[in-house]
């Protein structure tokens, strides 16, 4: 029997991995986060990863662990700022070494640790990147708490008997209540509050460019995958779904999924109209009977990033962020999906699970 621990499991992605893992076969799964992640997989202990003494105290008490994933991320409030502030950086260094430096002494039969990271990885949140992204590239120098983890953990491989593989997604398409960076939640929430009001509302972005995805569940997939494969020994892999989209292109199948009429083009800030709409969720939320009544409460700063990603504020298109995937395909992982179809089926489970109005 293997036995995974898994950082972070209130997540987008560790809430994936925690039910991914605990469905297959051989393997028991542990979540630790300090919330509790709204699934019936696996098992789950609180813990907040800036205590070290909490922390070591808990990992302490599963000697057997044989494989982590670490999915554990610091934000703060207000989200993009935070991403070149140093004190941020250091925290998200600590929680690792908070986590796995007990772990370390306590689980001798410790054999792969999966730790995530991102595209700001290729400096795409600081200038344009070099597309597609690759994972052969020279690092490009910036403060980023990626070079933090990722020089702590080869330093602590040397002469340990476990390996690691590191992940790249770009955006995560998935699921998880409070989540700072998912767009599912989101754009569920707009073309529902539009369809409560009787608004035509068009698309919210602003000009567009081609992009990639990943939906949670395949990267966790992804993920336990790695465990058995050599070929994922001490690297680096980017992961997507292997398509490309553009979501003003796409939203016209979410108005049809929610019965609106698509409308109009017409940019505005997400997290500004989820914001001015807050009572109205809550009276939506009530009469649906859905899980979380207070909008905040469920998306978090998610808002904040979908004005980002979908450029609300711009005039002209982003730099592009795409990535190539052909070095995990190469090593054996070769999943792909239709991500306009992720998405679809993400909105159909969050209505199922009542976080979502039909």
């Amino acid at each position: 029997m293997n036995t995974v621990l898994i950082a972070g499991a209130s997540g987008v992605v560790g809430r994936a991995a925690l039910e991914t893992f605990a469905a297959a076969p051989g393997w028991r799964a542990i979540g630790l986060s300090r919330r509790t992640p709204d699934t019936e997989s696996g098992e789950h202990v609180a813990v907040d990863l800036t205590d070290a003494d909490a922390c070591a105290r808990i990992v302490c008490a599963f000697p057997e662990t044989t494989h982590v994933v670490y999915t554990a991320l610091y934000e703060k409030p207000g989200l993009i700022p935070g991403w070149r502030e140093h004190d941020q950086m250091q925290t998200n260094l600590t929680m690792l070494r908070n986590f796995l430096e007990p772990l370390q002494e306590a689980a001798r039969e410790l054999c792969h640790i999966s730790v995530l990271q991102g595209t700001k990885a290729y400096g795409a949140h600081v200038r344009p990147m070099r597309v597609p992204g690759k994972e052969r590239e020279p690092r490009v120098e910036h403060d980023n708490f990626y070079w933090l983890q990722e020089d702590w953990l080869k330093a602590q491989r040397a002469g340990a008997a476990w390996t690691y593989t590191i992940w790249r997604p770009p955006v995560i398409l998935g699921h998880a209540v409070a989540a700072p960076m998912n767009l599912i939640p989101v754009i569920g929430a707009y073309a529902s509050l539009a369809k409560a009001t009787g608004e035509t509302p068009g698309w919210p972005g602003g000009p567009g460019v081609p992009m990639d995805a990943v939906d949670a569940d395949l990267l966790a997939r992804a993920m336990l995958w790695a465990t058995g494969a050599d070929a994922a020994a001490n690297q680096t892999f980017n992961v997507s779904n292997g398509d490309v989209l553009v979501w003003e292109n796409l939203w016209p199948a979410v108005a049809r999924h929610f019965g609106i009429p698509p409308g109009e083009p017409a940019p505005r800030s997400v997290a500004g109209y989820l914001a001015g709409h807050a009572d109205r969720w809550r009276e939506l939320a009530e009469a649906n009977h859905l899980a979380v009544a207070d909008l905040h409460a469920l998306l978090g700063d998610s808002p904040i990033y979908a004005d980002v990603i979908w450029n609300t504020a711009g005039k002209a298109p982003p730099p592009s962020t795409l990535l190539s995937t052909i070095k995990l395909r190469q090593a054996g992982f070769d999943e792909c999906l239709d991500s306009e179809d992720v998405i679809l089926n993400w909105l159909r489970r969050l209505q199922n699970m009542n976080i979502l109005p039909h």
